[in-house]
C-alpha cells in the first residue's frame, strides 16, 4: 500500500478556551480550497473545546497541553508534530479571507528561505498589521496599525513579523528552535523575527493575503510584565555587546519612561515592572547561554539589524492624543541624538 504524501502546508492554532473563535475561523479556512493538515494544542483541556473539534473537525488533530506552555510553547507542540513543508502558525482569533492562504503558499514557495506574514485587518477593514515595527530600544509596535488598507500592497520587506499569522518551511522552523518558551507569550514573534534576520532570513509581508483579526488593543499588569521582561530579554539576548553598550542612555531612558507609565497606572503595574527584573536576575544564566547560542549563528550585524528601527515611542497607544503629541515632541530629538551609529557589514542569504 502506497504511503500517502505529507501535506504541503500545515497549520498550527493554540487555544485556551477558544471554542468560539474557532467556530468562527474554521470554516473559512476550510473554505480556502487547499489540502492543509490542521492542528489545535489545547492549552486548557477540559473547557469542551476539544470534544467540539473532535464531533465538529473529525480531521483536525488535537494535541493537549494540560501544562498550558502558553502561545511560545503550544506553537512549538503544534511545529513540533505537523506533517507539512510549510508550517503556519495562526491565532484562532482571526478570519481568512479567500485566497489568503494560495497568496501565502506562492509567497513562500518562491521564497523558501524566508519568513512570511500576511496583512492583518481589524473588523472595520483598516490595517491592524502589516508586518511589527520596533522602536530600537525593543518595544514593538503593530506596523501600519489603522491606516488604510489599500496603503500596502504586494509582497514587500518588514523589519518584524507578527505571530497571529506567518508561515515558513518546516526547516526553518527548525533550524530556529521554533519559539522561544521562555517567553511564554508576547514579543516571542519579535524574537523570532530578529533571531531569523540575525542568521540572515528574510522577513516578508504578503499583502495581499488578508486575514480579519478580531484583536482589541489594550494594556493590563500581566501584559505588562511579559511585555517590558520579554523586551528585555530580547534586547539582551540579540544585539552585541557594543551595540548595548553605546545604546545604554537610550535605554535608560526607556526604563524611565515605562517606570513612568507604570506610576501613572498604579501599584499593579509597578509590581509587575519589579517582577520582571526579578525573572531576569533569576534566570540570568540562562539568558547568558541563550545570547550565547544567539550571537555563535549570526551573520549579520546589529547595524542592518537597526535599520529601520524608530526613534518615536507608540505614546498615542497608550494615552491622549494630545498628551502623546507633547510627550512624542521631548523624546523623538533625544532619542534620534542617542541613536547608535554603527558601521554596516556582514552577509545575509538569498530568500
Amino acid at each position: 500500500m502506497t504511503k500517502p504524501l505529507p501535506p504541503e502546508l500545515s497549520v498550527i492554532l493554540v487555544s485556551y478556551g477558544s471554542r468560539a473563535d474557532l467556530e468562527r475561523l474554521l470554516p473559512t479556512l476550510f473554505a480556502q480550497g487547499l489540502e492543509a493538515e490542521v492542528l489545535v494544542v489545547d492549552n486548557r483541556p477540559g473547557d469542551g473545546t476539544a470534544d467540539w473539534l473532535r464531533m465538529t473537525y473529525p480531521h483536525v488533530r488535537v494535541i493537549s497541553r494540560s501544562d498550558n506552555p502558553g502561545y511560545a510553547g503550544g506553537n512549538n507542540a503544534g511545529i513540533a508534530e505537523a506533517q507539512g513543508r510549510y508550517v503556519m502558525v495562526l491565532n484562532p482569533d482571526t478570519e481568512l479571507h479567500p485566497g489568503a492562504l494560495r497568496v501565502l503558499l506562492e509567497a513562500i514557495r518562491a521564497h523558501p528561505q524566508a519568513l512570511i506574514g500576511a496583512k492583518l485587518l481589524n473588523p472595520d477593514g483598516t490595517v491592524n498589521a502589516a508586518g511589527n515595527q520596533m522602536h530600537y530600544s525593543g518595544i514593538t509596535t503593530c506596523r501600519g496599525l489603522y491606516a488604510p488598507a489599500e496603503r500596502y500592497r504586494g509582497l514587500e520587506p518588514v523589519p518584524l513579523l507578527s505571530g497571529a499569522a506567518l508561515v515558513a518551511s518546516k526547516e526553518t522552523w527548525a533550524e530556529l528552535g521554533g519559539f522561544d518558551e521562555d517567553y511564554w507569550m508576547y514579543l516571542e514573534d519579535t524574537d523570532l523575527s530578529l533571531r531569523a534576520r540575525l542568521r540572515g532570513h528574510p522577513l516578508f509581508s504578503a499583502n495581499e493575503a488578508l486575514i480579519t483579526h478580531h484583536y482589541r488593543l489594550g494594556m493590563h499588569p500581566r501584559k505588562f510584565y511579559y511585555l517590558e521582561r520579554n523586551r528585555l530579554f530580547t534586547l539582551f539576548k540579540v544585539y552585541e555587546g557594543r551595540t548595548l553598550q553605546r545604546m545604554a542612555p537610550a535605554l535608560l531612558l526607556t526604563e524611565l519612561a515605562t517606570w513612568g507609565f507604570a506610576l501613572l497606572r498604579g501599584p499593579a503595574y509597578l509590581a509587575a515592572r519589579w517582577r520582571g527584573y526579578a525573572w531576569l536576575y533569576r534566570h540570568r544564566d540562562r539568558i547568558r547561554q541563550k545570547r550565547a547560542e544567539v550571537q555563535r549563528a549570526r551573520v549579520i550585524p546589529d547595524a542592518a539589524l537597526l535599520e529601520g528601527t524608530l526613534a518615536q515611542l507608540p505614546f498615542e497607544q497608550l494615552t491622549s492624543p494630545k498628551l502623546a503629541g507633547i510627550l512624542d515632541r521631548l523624546t523623538r530629538p533625544l532619542y534620534t541624538l542617542l541613536r547608535p551609529r554603527l558601521e554596516r557589514s556582514g552577509r545575509g542569504r538569498l530568500a
